[in-house]
């Protein structure tokens, strides 16, 4: 590792990954942390509770589908419905640039509460700060969440246990290239930002249930991936499955980007016991699919079944293709 923070670091890839593992977990250490879920799940209580927190820097701030304050309350809500937890409170902390117009902070304010509503979430505390000029007019928001825990996961996996994915994938990072670079195709791509609460207590009530995960920063093979490294498995995605819209291949096909590897921001990946597979689907909703499997063979390593028949390894996100996707 460099010994400068460099803008690669908060891509979601390998070197966010070497930056959390090397040095600040030592730095905290302590079992809650140590698990590297999306949410601490505080075990000392009478009624264990789940924590989370999230920072949000997404450039632009508006984009197809939302907005920072829609996404800033779904990313948080969605973190510890991932980890088990029904969420309650948030907090909201605002850093806005001077210059920021008091109408786009309305519209991102009216954005939060009503996503909160959606959730059945209160903001009940935070914090505004105002910071010289800088480069732009923007705005970044902190939201940490509490929520009482449900459902405990763990990485305890079977071999043939399957994957699931509740929806298309990379919508949210596509929708964010194109606002960004103002690129113009026929019709929009909407970002898939969305609130998890339905289809994460569906899955919840389900015996199989092993593990869930947003597929945020990195993507669906990035989140794969964090998801067999601390076991003794590996996993295998099967490509012909992965359900990906026709205007999202549109633009990854024009521009060379792999949709594995973009951000989604409303939907989730599951793994379950192979046998209660149909029943996750079906928790899931009518647009969740079988994307792959648990295997003993390569521990560790995800792998994917082309569509020519071939296997290929994937790896972490190296680098940054878009940088500020949440």
């Amino acid at each position: 590792m460099k010994n400068i923070i460099t803008i690669d670091h908060g891509s979601g890839g390998q070197l966010t990954s070497q930056l959390i593992e090397d040095i600040i977990v030592p730095s905290f250490q302590n079992n809650a942390l140590n698990e590297l879920k999306d949410g601490a799940i505080l075990i000392n209580q009478e009624h264990p509770l789940v924590f989370s927190t999230d920072s949000f820097v997404v450039d632009p701030w508006n984009f197809s589908g939302g907005d920072i304050g829609k996404l800033a309350i779904c990313g948080t809500n969605n973190d510890i419905l991932m980890a088990g937890g029904i969420p309650k409170y948030l907090s909201c902390s605002l850093i806005i640039e001077e210059g920021f117009l008091l109408d786009d902070l309305k519209l991102i304010l009216n954005s939060m509460k009503e996503t909160a509503k959606a959730c059945d979430i209160q903001i009940v505390t935070g914090d505004t700060k105002v910071i010289e000029k800088q480069k732009g007019n923007q705005i970044f928001i902190n939201t940490s969440g509490i929520g009482f825990l449900k459902r405990k996961t763990s990485y305890s996996y079977k071999e043939e246990d399957v994957v699931i994915v509740s929806g298309s994938i990379a919508r949210h990072g596509a929708s964010i290239f194109m606002a960004r670079e103002d690129i113009q195709l026929l019709g929009e791509v909407h970002s898939d930002c969305a609130p998890l609460n339905e289809q994460a207590k569906n899955a919840m009530g389900i015996e199989g249930l092993r593990i869930m995960r947003d597929p945020t920063r990195g993507g669906v093979a990035t989140t794969c991936i964090e998801l067999i490294e601390q076991t003794e498995f590996g996993m295998e995605l099967y490509e012909q499955e992965i359900p990906i819209d026709l205007d999202v291949k549109t633009l990854c096909s024009l521009l060379g980007f792999d949709p594995l590897y973009l951000a989604c921001e409303g939907r989730m990946l599951a793994i379950c016991a192979k046998e209660d597979a149909n029943k996750m689907c079906q928790a899931l909703g009518q647009d969740a699919k079988i994307i792959g499997k648990i295997i003993k063979s390569h521990p560790k390593e995800l792998h994917l079944k082309t569509k020519l028949g071939a296997t290929r390894r994937l790896r972490k996100l190296s680098g940054q293709p878009l940088p500020r996707i949440c």
